[in-house]
């Protein structure tokens, strides 16, 4: 057990009857890059408008913005970040308390999808981009012990191309959009990795195929994967976000499952949707007779 889940369990156990408990805070520190700011992610990305009876591509040019933020120390994903950790109402966020420190690493990718290889009569190709960001967490008490830490990388999609029995499309975000979604995604990751760390994410009720769990949005939005454990049993059941509310959520059994072994008061794991868990197998494998 962490140092910092102890502390929050110590906290819980000296709170008299009857009173509230108080919340766990934080303080966000510095978040900086590896990178130089001058090269921070500013890429130009050109496309040649091309019309024809049969197609039509235009010309597109935006830029992500990256160094704008690098320059002014990321305040969005600063501002980003203290309102994800607010809207839990489980945490407030403030001087003192834990010190949150980011630090950005690589950045790559962005831009529009590249062109498909030719396909003939009803052939079909897809191509896609993305930008990929990877990222360091590390949480520290007051005396400036590192208590928690974590690490990970973000990708969100920028872009794709289709072919289809001779029709083409294509489509990109422009900078300011890939800038925006992306300071988002890595402030949301951030918040999810100090929270579940704090106070973990749990069943809170079971009914049947569904179950409600303790965080809601903007942590756990529709069509969120969470994975839960069925206490000692080693059979491990996934959910299906289907409602997500301020401070709770409700998520529905993926496929025919299993779910006697699901008990309020189970932990959870969320699973990202870019990790490539979100892809794997749905069922429990059975022998047949």
């Amino acid at each position: 057990m962490s140092a910092l889940r102890c502390a929050a369990l110590l906290g819980a156990l000296l709170v008299p009857a009857g009173a509230t408990q108080a919340q766990s805070q934080f303080n966000i520190g510095s978040i900086t890059t590896t990178q130089s700011c001058q090269y921070f992610m500013n890429t130009d990305y050109h496309r040649d408008t091309v019309a024809a009876p049969w197609f039509y591509a235009s010309h597109v040019a935006w830029r992500s913005w990256w160094v704008k933020d690098c320059v002014n120390n990321f305040a969005t994903m600063r501002s980003s970040l203290q309102a994800a950790l607010a809207s839990t109402g489980k945490f407030t966020v403030g001087r003192g308390g834990y010190r949150i420190d980011v630090t950005i690493g690589d950045v790559s990718g962005g831009g529009g999808a590249p062109d498909n290889p030719a396909v003939g009569p009803r052939g079909f190709a897809v191509s896609k981009t993305g930008m990929l960001a990877s990222f360091t967490v590390t949480v520290k008490d007051a005396s400036g012990r590192i208590i928690h830490g974590g690490l990970s990388s973000k990708m969100i999609e920028t872009g794709v191309h289709v072919d289809a029995d001779g029709l083409h499309a294509s489509s990109s975000m422009t900078g300011d959009a890939v800038y925006g979604v992306m300071q988002n995604e890595l402030a949301l990751a951030i918040a999810r990795i100090v929270a579940f760390n704090v106070e973990p994410l749990r069943v809170t009720q079971v009914d049947g195929e569904r179950i409600r769990l303790n965080y809601g949005s903007p942590f756990l939005k529709l069509g969120t994967l969470v994975e839960v454990g069925g206490g000692d049993s080693l059979y491990a059941v996934k959910y299906n976000v289907v409602s997500s509310s301020t401070g709770s959520a409700v998520a529905e059994v993926d496929g025919d499952n299993d779910t006697s072994s699901i008990r309020p008061g189970a932990t959870a794991t969320m699973i990202e949707a870019d990790d490539p868990a979100a892809n794997g197998r749905r069922y429990q494998r059975r022998r047949l007779p």
